[in-house]
């Protein structure tokens, strides 16, 4: 009921709900939208949720909070329903009734919310042209006649007008293709990809908000609809442009698509980290320290433009999204447009030399802002434990202060050695895109004599160097679940060479950092078909190896040939 709701943002939704889901399940479902990765020994994080564009504490809070569209609501629901580890799933099926209640309310709210649904007349004017069911009266034989006009917003099934485009709905959107693309069909996430890209392009996303281009009341009007502050608005406008900037760059490697947004389209400033968004309100009152190296980095973005990027960061400042993830899409977007150039008909035979040392020595700055990142990490790290060893020894009353300050920086350093291990892996693989192929079995085949190439011998070290990043990630992170969603790409391109060099052994010998690598591959290969929730890492691992698999072979120095995947899948 809603009486029982502890937040007042679902008190929109909260009658749709029934006949799905109860309050308390709603209230835990949202909050397991917030959960940050390793931020919880008791709830798992959704690995569909890759950035916060929305602030917790302005849509959780009692007083005032956000004001979100009930579409927007209830897919950050059905988002947390598809992973959520609860005891009201413990009966058979009922996890499965419930993400399809919810899917269903879903869509009939999107209907409501979706620009596409409409047409233009001979005349001129846009007007719905099919009637579709009220999203309110939803067919999950609840008795409820409620509808979600009650709530206070306008839908387009009664307005003479579509509904105006809002952020909720980009991030509505961005949601579904994350989910669906992460699915047995995924495919099916090309529908809502598109939809994200063309809205975000209509509320020109791209750019900052300036007063020759934005109507003088546009930004009173939205802090008016959502109960923010215009800077709020401003910063989450940027988070969801960053975040589909992200996806395009992912989904074109994954799809082997071409780029759908450029960077000289990116004009705008680059989001805050997560620990600044996070406490935004209280910028003012923060506290910062020369030691401690988050508040530093903090104080100088949370300034509205001296220390922030303008466009596309290519260096890793940080361990949030934006601050890792992003400079690395920004790399692997050059490296797609490159490889696409290569690719073309005409243009292919155009010497690209000079192209590809200016993205190595953008490579070369980000290892080193990676580096960076880690030194400062651990020199905090000892700093601050020297600090609390002198301390705890003078003083044995503050032993209470010093544990309550011990966990925030033991999380802290644990995130920075994930951080930094797996964005040393992701960026190994870029350079295996730079100089290999980005097809297995063309590789294997070597019918242009790529092989000897120094393109080839790049290509091998920096897959070598991988495979040591990997063995990182696996003891910090062994069931690799720090970025489930994202890394299944990465990881199949960063095994193709390989494939290749165990299918050379027979001829060149054995070599021990060969089949060193081999090993830590494969087995991060089990841990993906073993522990990840999303199917898309699972099928590329086994289709591209059962394609390979019978030019796969081992060397043994005995004398006997024997096939690699049936070495290694003994060893599980």
């Amino acid at each position: 009921s809603n009486r029982g709701c502890r937040y007042k943002c679902l008190k929109p939704v909260v009658h749709m709900l029934e006949g799905i889901i109860d309050a308390d399940l709603a209230c835990e479902l949202l909050e397991l939208y917030f959960v940050e990765p390793g931020g919880s020994l008791f709830r798992c994080s959704s690995p569909y949720v890759l950035a916060h564009v929305l602030r917790k504490e302005s849509l959780l809070r009692s007083t005032n909070p956000r004001r979100s569209t009930p579409a927007l609501l209830v897919t950050m629901l059905w988002v947390s329903a598809q992973t959520v580890e609860s005891s009201l799933f413990l009966l058979p099926g009922q996890k499965s009734r419930v993400c399809e209640g919810l899917r269903r309310l879903m869509m009939g709210l999107i209907q409501d919310r979706d620009r596409d649904l409409w047409n233009r007349t001979t005349d001129g004017p846009l007007v719905k042209d099919f009637k579709f069911p009220s999203s309110a009266n939803a067919t999950f034989g609840s008795s409820h006649q409620t509808s979600p006009h009650d709530y206070g917003y306008q839908f387009s099934s009664s307005s003479v007008s579509p509904p105006a485009p809002l952020i909720d709905d980009v991030l509505m959107f961005v949601l579904l293709t994350i989910v669906v693309s992460g699915g047995d069909f995924k495919t099916d996430c090309i529908r809502w990809w598109n939809k994200a890209l063309r809205l975000s392009n209509n509320m020109c996303l791209n750019r900052e908000d300036t007063p020759e281009d934005t109507p003088e009341d546009k930004p009173p009007c939205e802090a008016a609809r959502t109960g923010l502050s215009i800077p709020e608005i401003q910063e989450e406008r940027r988070r969801v442009f960053w975040l589909i900037f992200c996806l395009d760059r992912h989904l074109a490697l994954a799809f082997n698509a071409p780029l759908r947004i450029l960077d000289d389209e990116c004009q705008l400033y680059a989001p805050l980290s997560d620990k600044a968004w996070e406490s935004l309100s209280l910028s003012g009152n923060s506290t910062i320290t020369s030691d401690n190296p988050i508040a530093i980095d903090d104080s100088q973005q949370q300034q509205q433009h001296p220390g922030r990027r303008f466009g596309a960061p290519t260096r890793v400042s940080g361990v949030s999204f934006f601050e890792y993830f992003l400079p690395l899409m920004t790399i692997l977007g050059d490296v797609i447009q490159l490889h696409r150039q290569k690719c073309h008909p005409r243009f292919g035979n155009m010497r690209h030399h000079t192209a590809t040392a200016m993205i190595e020595q953008i490579m070369a700055d980000c290892a080193q802002s990676i580096a960076d990142l880690a030194d400062l990490y651990q020199t905090f790290r000892l700093a601050h434990n020297s600090r609390s060893d002198n301390n705890d020894t003078r003083h044995h009353s503050n032993t209470t202060a010093y544990h309550s300050r011990r966990p925030p920086s033991h999380r802290q350093h644990a995130q920075a050695e994930l951080v930094t291990a797996y964005s040393t892996f992701i960026l190994h693989v870029l350079h295996v895109l730079l100089h290999g192929k980005w097809d297995a079995v063309s590789m294997l085949d070597n019918k242009d004599g790529w092989i000897p190439s120094v393109g080839f011998m790049k290509c091998a070290s920096h897959a070598i160097a991988a495979s040591d990043a990997m063995s990182r990630i696996l003891a910090c992170d062994p069931e690799l679940s720090f970025m489930p969603y994202l890394f299944g790409i990465y990881l199949l391109h960063g095994s193709f060479i390989l494939l290749l060099f165990a299918d050379r052994m027979p001829q060149l010998g054995p070599n021990e950092a060969v089949e060193k690598a081999c090993e830590i591959i494969i087995r991060a290969h089990e841990v993906c078909v073993v522990t990840l929730s999303t199917e898309f890492q699972v099928r590329s691992c086994v289709v591209s190896f059962t394609r390979a698999q019978r030019l796969l072979f081992c060397y043994d120095p005995s004398g006997n040939e024997y096939s690699l995947l049936a070495t290694f899948g003994r060893r599980g």
